[in-house]
């Protein structure tokens, strides 16, 4: 789907679809809207507006802001929200009673949401007067605000107090259709909790049906490597919890474990490339997956036969149909982005096909490509324009609207530019300019320029030249921009922070790929990178994956291929599950590089945890996002 369709999408199904997006759990979710105006007003044709200020302007409290939150809402009526906003950002609501504070909140909150205002939004919502109220609300104000504030709390990663908000709101649902997205939403939601959570809650939660809810996550997201073990877990689940919910109605991705198993591949083969430019890279994938295979015949699963092909050696159909006749159900490959683009065209293939890279978006004649893929290749990559996507959501949330781009000359960096862009300006943000660099020591020329740097020194020698004598003077950067999406190399950027630095941008908040960090700390010169914040694979970060150490201890690998071995282990994982994930659009396979889900195109879509550059250390980030970094 074009991006500017999302976002209009996300729009119209309010905060729910946005908020998963953002924290790896994206998807078409249908939400309960509240009315567009919070209280059902009498239709007065040429309401006073002037009137009603000139009044609050004489009146006293609590008068004024009766008359104000009146003034406000006839403005909101007439889709004068920016006014309303002002009006209502002078109103103190202590000062109203409870019925008129209730209004005010649910046309407060409608207002700021509308504008994206997501910290005044909760700093409204969680008023803790709100909570003295809902005992005297009706029943539709109570889904409204539990809606907004569920939705709201996961857009700012208070992922517990949104699945308590989700509980709270299932009461006034029943068994609807809303009632049941409301119970999807909810699982999805528990899915985004980190494991030690998860594991922590399912311990000492006392609410009992969350305590259930919780100890059915943990055994979802403890055992994806293990379909019989997650199988038999939930069936025991079931039998020490037969009245919750959930056991009444599994959660979709959970309904189809049994399928999965009895459907699994007995013989994969890997085509990947053993012989020439790509031989490093596909050796580094082919790792990854084996020692996830290896880690699984460790705890038990059932593996697949492996055989493995070369698939830089000879036509890429011919090895894939070799593959077949040879017995393969299921294939892993290829890497090279050309043969992935030749297998895409193709009609049809024969068993399904989890391709390591992305075809390209044109044909070798430069014309794009005619026709759908053929449905049995699903396509998983690391993906730079993923990241950007990422990133362009993030800074919005976090209260960013003017952004300049600093990237990178090579395609990768120029494609990283356009998609976040094009998220960018369809969530309704402004690219104020857009830089490249060479790395051919080109780094001040091209920073001083986009800061206007070089402008404020050709005023002040202007000035001197009018003044006809010396004068004090320090430059001055540029004030409209609020953030940087960059996009290079540890090397790169190492040299560009103290560069923005020196030009009076020390302040100005970076945003960055995971490619700034190779994933190996070298706390002396990352001190050039410190506050940058960047979307990375969970891979950097687990100290404890046994697929790691045994591929550390084994292969003694180079920095730059850790994404690849990373890849590998998430393709083991994958493979077995492609179906849950197309079936299912709630699935997310929380792996190595990050939380996987599935397009209607069968493209995997990778969302990554995010880090920041401390004291020359990446450290991980928690989901809650902040309103300024």
């Amino acid at each position: 789907m074009d991006i500017r369709l999302q976002i209009r999408h996300w729009r119209r199904l309010g905060l729910t679809a946005l908020a998963l997006a953002l924290f790896g759990c994206g998807g078409s979710t249908p939400v309960v809207k509240g009315p567009i105006t919070p209280e059902p007003q009498p239709q007065q044709e040429q309401v006073d507006i002037n009137g009603l200020l000139n009044r609050a302007q004489l009146a006293r409290s609590p008068v004024r802001e009766q008359l104000l939150l009146e003034a406000a809402s006839h403005l909101h009526q007439r889709q004068e929200s920016h006014w309303a906003r002002n009006l209502l950002s002078s109103v103190d609501p202590a000062l109203l009673d409870d019925s008129r504070f209730v209004h005010y909140t649910l046309l407060f909150s409608d207002i700021a949401l509308g504008d994206d205002a997501y910290f005044l939004a909760q700093r409204i919502l969680t008023n803790p007067r709100l909570d003295q109220q809902w005992q005297l609300l009706t029943e539709q104000q109570q889904i409204t605000l539990r809606q907004r504030r569920a939705d709201l709390f996961m857009l700012l990663g208070e992922t517990n107090a949104s699945i308590k908000e989700r509980l709270a709101l299932q009461p006034l649902l029943d068994e609807t259709t809303l009632g049941l997205s409301n119970q999807d939403v909810l699982w999805r939601t528990l899915m985004t909790m980190p494991l030690p959570e998860l594991q922590y809650r399912a311990e000492r939660s006392k609410h009992a049906e969350l305590k259930g809810w919780y100890q059915l996550a943990l055994i979802s997201k403890n055992n994806q490597s293990n379909l019989e073990k997650q199988q038999t877990q939930v069936n025991l689940w079931r039998q020490r919890w037969p009245e919750h919910p959930a056991s009444q109605r599994l959660p979709k991705d959970l309904q189809l474990l049994q399928q999965l198993i009895d459907e699994r591949p007995q013989q994969v083969a890997l085509l990947l490339p053993q012989q020439g430019r790509l031989s490093k890279a596909g050796k580094a994938v082919r790792d990854g997956f084996v020692a996830a295979y290896y880690q699984a015949l460790k705890k038990q699963s059932s593996v697949p036969e492996l055989k493995f092909y070369d698939s830089a050696s000879g036509d890429i159909r011919q090895t894939y149909q070799q593959a077949v006749a040879d017995g393969a159900d299921m294939i892993i490959g290829p890497l090279d982005k050309d043969r992935v683009t030749q297998l895409s065209q193709l009609d049809e293939l024969a068993v399904p096909t989890l391709a390591v890279n992305y075809a390209n978006a044109q044909a070798g004649s430069g014309q794009q490509l005619a026709k759908e893929p053929p449905r049995q290749l699903f396509q998983f990559g690391l993906s730079a324009e993923d990241e950007a996507r990422q990133i362009a959501r993030r800074a919005w949330v976090e209260g960013h609207r003017y952004a300049m781009i600093l990237t990178t000359a090579a395609g990768w960096g120029v494609r990283s530019a356009e998609a976040f862009r094009e998220a960018w300006e369809a969530q309704g943000g402004t690219i104020l300019r857009e830089d490249q660099f060479t790395g051919q020591g080109d780094f001040s020329k091209v920073i001083k320029s986009a800061m206007h740097i070089d402008q404020s020194q050709k005023r002040a020698r202007d000035l001197r030249a009018i003044l006809n004598k010396p004068m004090e003077f320090e430059p001055r950067r540029r004030q409209d921009a609020d953030m940087i999406f960059l996009v290079a190399r540890p090397n790169e950027a190492r040299q560009i922070k103290p560069t923005l630095d020196f030009h009076y941008a020390s302040k100005l908040p970076v945003y960055a790929t995971s490619h700034i960090y190779g994933g190996t700390s070298d706390q002396k010169i990352d001190r050039d990178l410190n506050n940058i914040r960047f979307s990375t694979l969970p891979w950097f970060f687990d100290r404890d994956s046994a697929e790691k150490r045994s591929i550390n201890a084994a292969a003694n690998p180079a920095p730059s291929y850790q994404r690849l071995y990373a890849l590998g282990v998430d393709s083991f994982q994958l493979y077995p599950r492609l179906k849950q994930l197309q079936q299912s659009a709630e699935t997310r396979l929380y792996g190595v590089t990050g939380s996987l889900s599935m397009t209607m195109d069968r493209r995997i879509e990778r969302q990554q945890i995010w880090a920041q550059m401390r004291n020359g250390r990446a450290s991980a980030m928690p989901m809650v996002v902040s309103s300024r970094p």
